[in-house]
């Protein structure tokens, strides 16, 4: 899955860092376009440096050129995408008005770039929204990690279990040599010397 976002990482941020640059370099066009929408907008919020329609566009042309470079070198990955959809709010909002065109062409135009923002706006949505790491992933390092956990407690537990073994064989032998060094002498033999270092031992 790696290659494949690292190529299409290029194709998303392109068109913003074009963007950006483009309305950097002439913000004008841009500026009348969205002004009779962004005015009232802009107004409400007392909060804004500027009110300007062109100071407006050339920050938003600036966000859209830092947000698509961050994005292309794969930094931010999250922040990124959010700050990538919410710039396209107020395209969303004050662009491609479809509905006040009576051109035929001209309204199915701009209906096809605002379906194609809605588009873009949710497929951003999409990727700032998963996780860190796919669920299957974390499912196979979750499983791959509590089998370590039961393959070590099982190797502890043979372990003990065969020194528990180890201990009761060598008592059962010391008992055994006991047994016939108390036979022997009983008999009034003398024990043989492997089974007096056998009791030794």
């Amino acid at each position: 899955m790696r290659p494949i976002t690292t190529l299409a990482r290029p194709f998303v941020a392109a068109p913003y860092i074009i963007t950006g640059l483009e309305t950097l370099r002439d913000p004008a066009p841009r500026a009348e376009q969205v002004a009779p929408a962004v005015k009232p907008i802009a107004d409400r919020f007392d909060w804004l440096p500027t009110k300007d329609p062109e100071a407006l566009v050339r920050f938003q042309g600036a966000l859209s050129l830092g947000t698509g470079v961050l994005l292309l070198t794969g930094r931010f990955r999250r922040l990124t995408t959010f700050l990538l959809a919410a710039q396209l709010v107020p395209s969303l909002l004050t662009e491609h008005r479809y509905w006040t065109e009576d051109d035929p062409e001209r309204r199915a135009s701009e209906r096809s770039h605002l379906l194609k923002n809605v588009g873009l706006f949710g497929a951003l949505l999409m990727v700032a929204a998963q996780p860190r790491r796919g669920p299957r992933l974390a499912e196979v390092r979750r499983q791959a990690r509590e089998a370590r956990i039961q393959a070590a407690a099982e190797a502890r537990a043979l372990r003990k279990q065969s020194a528990a073994e180890i201990r009761k064989a060598r008592r059962e032998a010391r008992r055994e040599a006991a047994q016939r060094v108390r036979r022997a002498r009983a008999r009034g033999s003398r024990p043989l010397g492997r089974v007096v270092r056998a009791v030794r031992s």
